[in-house]
């Protein structure tokens, strides 16, 4: 037999990639393979949903009539032997090897060779690819790389479509209850019918045009940003009265990014270059969009979101297209679609959503951030899950958990709804631990702080009872301008942000910009930005830009009194000497300047894990600690958390990482540095009983997080997690740790009657 070639296979796969259906993907794959490999069989089998059997999922050399029939336990025959052992079988007289099972309606008997891989993404078992001819003869060596090099190309693929299930609902009607999985949004539990949000004519449908009147388009474009403009502020009004303080300030960013004149400028340039108005407008939202889609860091990919959803309103003023007006019925609403902007979020009544789903986004997207502060649970970026064809149907958005459920059954339904009426009297009842203090109850106190990014967030954290902000992401005055922001600029955000929380203390992060994190007027490319220029780095060579910061950020704390600046990304000792000696002459020169600033503490991010290592030296030119443990993590552990191959290492609960944290709390103690700890760990409740347990006692967390974690530090005694921390040292993996506290979250109360968040709803059955 002839050997195929690597080429072959790549047209195979790109063939794949441009299918749909996914009958036809399946069938697709076993022709091409058939007659490529030259053999009389080849025959895909994939998992079941619930990963018990093995259905015969297409095939071509077998009955047509035993697809979707025959059917194997993952331990039964040969093709579950590979499943079981996850390794390839090549036999040369499959019929005489004792594991071998006839399956009547396959017709298989004439056929001896036999070889099978098992196909496996990201470590889970999706299906077996097998082929199968009349010789008595095991396959050749040439042929089983061959076919290993096949199932390692198309497991993922198949992945997609074996865990949406529509390959095998078609034959199985009880399977209309689904699950998908996405981001977690907006925490909270949401039950209502599916309405669809769609935008009236996509971004991608828009063909290259030449323009036949280059002024018409171009007078054109300009009423069209002017009517969106017009939209939005008329939506931020209608929204606004039900917004909490200032969350309509998601409002004024849309605002900005659409005048900003580099995104007119280069429509218009277009126009000029020859092209109508829509493909200027398509070319010139997917070039910004792209220069944040290739930032590595959550964050900043978001905004990839926002241009497009702007993108997307020209379009349809630039196609006089009217917006249908909003006839949904007067019940509990789920919006899903794409991409749900805030204004979307402004044309229904707030009182009928009750959830938000969307196909893309991110947890870091305005629609998430709207979505926290309005309480309305979301889940972002659902894979697989196309809203369109299921219109009306029921749906939950699960934000505890980052899923939606649809077409839940009764019993799972009935569950749902008792767990949203429990966590709605649960949420109200802790409306009385805004002002009490989180403290143990042997006495230990940690003071919660809360993260923020928008001053729009200053009013979720102060009304849950934060007690200053413990990280402050100064990045977003940098994002929504067409270039760097001015002194003066910063410092009207940056005064607002302080005199909200006055006399509350505020860490204010300098520009954590570079590398991963670009601005779309200032472009960075590296091959490994995660080590590459950035945080520190980066403003440190380009030192008019810090100072312009710093200068900003001491003059916002005039009559305030409150700020505390934060270092991010130290690695090396030389790095924050560099930057007190800025802030030193700032303060010196406004003070020279008749400006009455004061020295503020002087704080650094502890992420690397040199910075760990060198903390001694460190110490003579600091005052706090604050650890990033998302970043600390992804350090030690070499894992991108963004990255789907590797996303599950990814787990503060590593032994690594507490090791790290115990040393890093003794060594603060030692030197007498006062120490903080930001990031998901901070919101997890087992590791917020062993952060306790190690003395850990300030926490910096989303502002809806605080009256949950305050009530279970409120529910346990310290001296109860001493004897547990030591047992978590002798772990070897975060499953043995989480093992290890479950029993004490139980204990104190985090499960059914405080937090029905935490408990697994009942399946279907």
């Amino acid at each position: 037999m002839q050997q195929p070639s690597l080429n072959a296979l790549t047209s195979i796969v790109e063939q794949i990639a441009r299918t749909g259906d996914p009958r036809t993907v399946m069938t697709n794959i076993v022709q091409r393979l058939r007659d490529l490999i030259r053999v009389e069989v080849c025959s895909l089998y994939l998992c079941t949903p619930d990963h018990q059997h093995l259905i015969l999922a297409a095939t071509e050399g077998l009955s047509p009539q035993a697809v979707g029939k025959a059917k194997l336990k993952l331990d039964e025959g040969l093709v579950g032997h590979i499943a079981a052992s996850l390794s390839t079988l090549n036999l040369g007289d499959a019929p005489e090897d004792d594991r071998f099972v006839f399956i009547p309606e396959t017709h298989e008997m004439p056929y001896h060779r036999f070889l099978g891989v098992p196909l496996i993404h990201l470590r889970k078992l999706v299906g077996v690819l097998v082929i199968q001819g009349r010789e008595r003869e095991p396959f050749s060596q040439e042929t089983e790389a061959f076919l290993i090099t096949v199932a390692s190309q198309l497991a993922g693929t198949l992945s997609h479509l074996q865990s949406q299930g529509g390959w095998y609902e078609k034959r199985h009607a009880r399977a209309r209850y689904r699950r998908f999985p996405g981001l977690k949004g907006a925490p909270g539990l949401g039950l209502g019918k599916l309405w669809l949000v769609r935008p009236h004519l996509s971004l991608d449908q828009v063909r290259a045009a030449c323009t036949a009147a280059p002024e018409a388009d171009r007078a054109a474009i300009r009423d069209a940003i002017a009517a969106v403009s017009e939209e939005l502020e008329s939506g931020s009004g209608h929204l606004g009265q039900h917004l909490p303080g200032d969350v309509s300030a998601l409002f004024n960013v849309y605002q900005m990014m659409l005048q900003s004149p580099e995104l007119s400028d280069q429509i218009l340039a277009r126009i000029d270059a020859g092209d109508n108005a829509p493909w200027a407008l398509k070319q010139t939202i997917g070039n910004m969009a792209e220069q944040f889609r290739q930032a590595d860091d959550p964050y900043l990919k978001a905004r990839a979101e926002d241009i497009c959803n702007i993108g997307q309103r020209i379009l349809n003023q630039l196609l006089s297209r009217e917006r249908p007006s909003v006839e949904a019925p007067d019940e509990a609403l789920i919006l899903a679609g794409e991409l749900i902007s805030i204004a979307d979020l402004a044309e229904f009544p707030l009182e009928r959503i009750h959830g938000i789903i969307c196909t893309q986004g991110s947890t870091l997207s305005h629609t998430a951030i709207l979505a926290n502060a309005l309480g309305i649970p979301a889940v972002m970026g659902v894979e697989n899950f196309q809203p369109d064809q299921h219109k009306g149907a029921a749906l939950i958005a699960d934000g505890h958990r980052g899923e939606c459920v649809l077409n839940p059954p009764p019993a799972l339904l009935a569950e749902y709804r008792r767990m949203i009426d429990e966590e709605q009297r649960f949420m109200q009842g802790l409306e009385r631990l805004r002002d009490q203090p989180a403290v143990t109850r042997d006495g230990f106190q940690v003071r919660l702080l809360t993260n923020t990014g928008l001053l729009a967030d200053a009013t979720p954290g102060l009304q849950r009872g934060a007690e200053g902000v413990g990280l402050y992401r100064s990045e977003i005055p940098f994002m929504i301008h067409d270039s760097f922001p001015t002194e003066q600029e910063q410092l009207t955000l940056y005064r607002k942000v302080l005199a909200a929380y006055a006399p509350r203390p505020v860490s204010m992060r300098t520009l954590d910009i570079g590398g991963d994190k670009q601005l779309p007027y200032f472009d960075i490319s590296e091959s490994n930005p995660y080590l590459g220029w950035r945080g520190i780095r980066f403003t440190l060579d380009n030192a008019q830009l810090l100072i312009s910061q710093i200068r900003a950020m001491l003059r916002a704390d005039i009559g305030n009194g409150n700020l505390k600046l934060l270092v991010p990304m130290v690695s090396r000792v030389d790095e924050i000497q560099s930057f007190r000696r800025y802030v030193e002459k700032a303060v010196e020169s406004l003070q020279r300047e008749g400006t009455e600033v004061r020295m503020p503490d002087i704080g650094m991010m502890i992420e690397v894990p040199s910075a760990m290592l060198l903390l001694p030296r460190l110490a003579p030119f600091i005052d706090f600690v604050s650890i990033g443990s998302n970043d600390l993590t992804q350090y030690l552990l070499a894992v991108d958390r963004n990255n789907p191959r590797v996303s599950a290492l990814f787990d503060h609960l590593n032994p690594a990482v507490l090791v790290a944290l115990e040393q890093i709390r003794q060594q603060c103690d030692a030197l007498s540095l006062p120490v903080s700890l930001c990031g998901e760990m901070a919101s997890d409740p087992a590791a917020v009983l062993l952060l306790t347990a190690m003395g850990y006692d300030c926490l910096s967390l989303s502002a809806y997080n605080i009256p949950r974690i305050k009530l279970l530090l409120r529910s346990v005694d310290r001296t109860d997690l001493l004897p547990l921390l030591e047992q978590t040292r002798r772990c070897n993996s975060e499953t043995e740790v989480r093992e290890l506290v479950a029993p004490l979250l139980k204990q104190a109360g985090w499960g059914q009657e405080k937090g029905p968040w935490m408990e697994e709803p009942v399946s279907e059955t």
